[in-house]
């Protein structure tokens, strides 16, 4: 049970639970071998991949190489990948990068009803689809988080102290 002080905005449990159902739906196609299915998934992966590129960027991991064209490797594929040089402030956001995807899919979500008239209903779908199927997390960019656990330390106490200023107001 929580305690009283903790605020759970209404709509983020439902909003994390379609994340993730999309999510696996999203990894379930793109692992499925089929070369066109590869292709419908260019548009996430570019996003997935940027993402880890601009935080390595911003956060002095030094990335130097950056491809979204999927390959072949055994019998499935790697959609996009990154080479960046992991440091104590870049290794664990640099990884999780894409979880940035569901904060702005949840903002999208959010401020939706004050949106211009003009942009039409089932753009939030899309955009929200887009968000879950960028922000999945492969199995590699886990592996790169756990494997630098000081880092994650490090940013998990920065998250808390910014969670615990904001809840504060």
């Amino acid at each position: 049970m929580l305690p009283a002080s903790v605020h759970i905005p209404p709509r983020l449990p439902g909003f994390l639970i379609v994340a993730v159902v999309m999510g696996v739906i999203h990894r379930r196609l793109s692992s499925s071998g089929s070369f066109a299915a590869v292709l419908y998934c260019l548009p996430f992966t570019i996003m997935h991949e940027l993402s880890h590129f601009v935080v390595a960027f911003l956060t002095g991991g030094r990335p130097s190489s950056l491809c979204f064209w999927p390959s072949r490797s055994g019998k499935g594929w790697v959609l996009g990948s990154i080479c960046a040089t992991p440091t104590l402030l870049s290794a664990a956001p640099t990884a999780l990068a894409p979880l940035g995807w569901l904060a702005m899919g949840y903002y999208s979500m959010i401020f939706w009803d004050i949106r211009p008239a003009w942009l039409p209903e089932y753009l939030l779908a899309v955009i929200l689809y887009a968000c879950a199927a960028a922000c999945t997390p492969s199995v590699r960019d886990i592996r790169v988080a756990l494997s630098h656990p000081f880092s994650l330390l490090l940013w998990a106490f920065v998250l808390f102290i910014v969670m615990s200023s904001c809840a504060g107001r």
